[in-house]
């Protein structure tokens, strides 16, 4: 081989190693990029859901406690205005009201309602809610009306309150049941 072929194979095999270094690093960083972002993603992910669930959570259990306080109000009501049937013949007679007291009860496990069931985030559970909640109402509303009917209807708004509760009560145990538990280290 010729004397120049040498000094050009030594510097051409220099620079074909530098090359190959370079590309070779270059890659690795880029793989390396990628696996701190999916790491990065991950977290972000896992805090977004831990935030949800807690949110969810909180709420949920909230809007349980508040549909419990609205049922015991309506039957505080609803009982009040039997009486009146009793007496009157009539279902919620406006001469004999219910008192304050259960009054600003009623209010208030509604407005509890009503602004709590706007934050469930599951949409079927959302309306069922709402559902409860319009069927609570209905008996207060039914001024002058067979006390038989009233009753069916409390009834109906009963049954409708405890199937809210009891779908409120699966979502909490499902968001339970799913999520992650703290792994436990020797």
């Amino acid at each position: 081989m010729p004397a120049w072929f040498n000094a050009v194979w030594g510097v051409v095999a220099f620079i074909l190693g530098g090359a190959s270094s370079y590309l070779r690093d270059f890659i690795t960083e880029k793989r390396q990029i990628a696996r701190e972002a999916k790491v990065r993603q991950a977290e972000r992910d896992k805090v977004v859901t831990e935030r949800r669930e807690t949110f969810e959570l909180e709420h949920l259990e909230r809007l349980n406690e508040a549909i419990h306080r609205l049922g015991r109000a309506a039957g505080r009501a609803h009982d009040t205005d039997m009486r009146t049937a009793r007496q009157t013949g009539v279902y919620a007679d406006d001469s004999t009201r219910v008192g304050e007291e259960v009054a600003e009860e009623f209010r208030e496990a509604n407005r509890e309602v009503h602004m709590l069931r706007n934050l469930v985030l599951d949409e079927k559970l959302r309306e069922q809610v709402a559902q409860a909640h319009r069927a609570a109402n209905v008996p207060s509303s039914m001024h002058r009306s067979d006390p038989q009917v009233a009753e069916r209807r409390f009834a109906e708004a009963i049954l409708l309150l405890d199937a809210a509760h009891d779908a409120i009560a699966a979502r909490i145990r499902e968001i339970y049941l799913t999520a992650k538990l703290p792994e436990h280290r020797a």
